[in-house]
């Protein structure tokens, strides 16, 4: 989902205008049970806020807003989401025109089988109590 939809530049909250469409891609994804791992992306150009130190910060905001809004208003099961933030490190387009940096701002929605993919603790890395 590309960025310019979605969120104004260097916010993370969801413009109105967009919730139409979002509705729609919900209403195909409530049939499904796969688990959905939602991954906000950035372009390469650096933020510096308060609320946003970084573009890691930033996309993951934008993905976590996503879950929050599939949870609180088209009521998924909070277990079947997953919000995943990855900056500026996973572009699509090179980053040294503005086509290409409005293309690497994204969000992406990407089912999962069942099984796979959940993913398990390293070993010696699971902190338990």
């Amino acid at each position: 989902l590309k960025e310019a939809g979605f969120f104004a530049s260097g916010s993370a909250m969801i413009r109105p205008e967009a919730l139409p469409l979002l509705q729609e891609i919900a209403k195909l994804l409530a049939d499904s049970t796969s688990p959905i791992r939602i991954e906000g992306h950035t372009d390469n150009v650096p933020v510096h806020s308060v609320a946003f130190p970084s573009n890691w910060e930033l996309s993951t905001a934008r993905a976590t807003n996503l879950v929050h809004y599939l949870v609180d208003t088209m009521y998924f099961k909070p277990t079947r989401l997953t919000a995943v933030g990855y900056g500026e490190f996973r572009p699509i387009a090179d980053n040294a025109d503005e086509a290409g940096r409005a293309s690497n701002r994204r969000v992406d929605l990407v089912l999962l089988s069942s099984e796979g993919e959940k993913g398990e603790p390293l070993a010696g890395f699971r902190q338990e109590d």
